[in-house]
């Protein structure tokens, strides 16, 4: 089966969001993706220096321009920051320095170095202006995501959905480690018939109780399993740079950041995890089929694949 993925911030050494990144890198990123059974993905941008996110955009775009593999895989951008939530424990492992509201100004600059491929964006639902943000990304066609955030009534959430949001981004992740029992955004996310749930199901991100939870109370055409994978993913154990601090590989892929105590996105790739979710979920192919394929596909418009 090839697998769809809709967040990768960088693969097998190559970094996405790091400075110099080059056509060639991509390439080679791209068929390491490819051989672990990944057949299209989005390469994602967290929180950073907007001139970096636009030179690794142009990087990319003239691989797929050079490389048949990069054309056929590369399907657009998700642009996860930099309009998220400030605050410790939504923030991740994200660059506080670049954080910003909401700013349609620089999402078009943003936009136009992507030549318009930009296909999802993640945005912070209390943030001042989101609501009139994302029904302008909307206008354009690309999907807006829920996440990195501090929202979690209806209150809350339900100006950022009526202007457009339609997902919401590795949910169960991104948030705060304590959280109100009953006001808290992973219950509205699995009880909104109008919303995509993106999750994460390497084993480190959610519980397996977490991910039985998410089969068993959201229908079908409503899940979306993701990566997050980093650039440390397919290296060794050990200590790597990501996001401007240091994360540590361990040896059961576990990737974190011991000075925020918080994951760093993940190191398996989508076959890795949709094995887990047969094996240790008792997921079906038709339902994993469902998960890593159709449904990210449908959510961003599909790609011919």
């Amino acid at each position: 089966m090839d697998w769809i993925d809709l967040q990768v911030n960088g693969y097998a050494g190559v970094d996405f969001n790091a400075p110099g990144l080059s056509a060639d890198a991509v390439r080679h990123a791209t068929e390491r993706l490819n051989a672990a059974g990944t057949a299209g993905y989005l390469p994602t941008f967290v929180t950073g220096d907007p001139e970096v996110v636009s030179a690794n955009m142009r990087a990319i775009l003239s691989a797929r321009r050079r490389y048949a593999v990069c054309e056929r895989s590369i399907l657009g951008f998700f642009l996860e920051g930099p309009f998220i939530s400030p605050e410790p424990g939504a923030i991740g492992t994200h660059d506080r320095a670049w954080v910003r509201a909401p700013d349609i100004a620089l999402y078009s600059r943003l936009q136009d170095a992507a030549e318009g491929m930009i296909r999802m964006v993640n945005v912070a639902a209390e943030l001042p202006g989101a609501a009139d943000f994302i029904s302008r990304v909307r206008d354009g066609k690309v999907v807006v995501s829920l996440g990195h955030q501090m929202a979690k009534t209806p209150t809350e959430l339900e100006p950022a959905i009526s202007a457009g949001a339609s997902a919401f981004t590795h949910l169960g992740n991104g948030l705060p480690n304590l959280i109100h029992r009953r006001e808290n955004p992973i219950w509205e996310a699995l009880a909104d018939d109008r919303m995509k749930v993106m999750f994460i199901p390497d084993g480190h991100h959610l519980t397996d109780a977490m991910l039985k939870v998410y089969l068993r109370a959201v229908p079908l055409d409503r899940l979306i399993a993701v990566s997050d994978a980093q650039y440390p993913a397919g290296m060794p154990p050990g200590d790597y740079p990501v996001c401007g601090t240091m994360a540590r590989l361990e040896p059961d892929g576990l990737l974190w950041n011991p000075e925020r105590n918080c994951l760093v996105g993940a190191t398996a790739p989508m076959a890795a995890m949709m094995d887990l979710l047969k094996n240790r979920i008792g997921a079906t192919d038709a339902e994993c089929r469902a998960i890593g394929h159709d449904n990210p596909l449908e959510l961003i418009g599909g790609c011919g694949c």
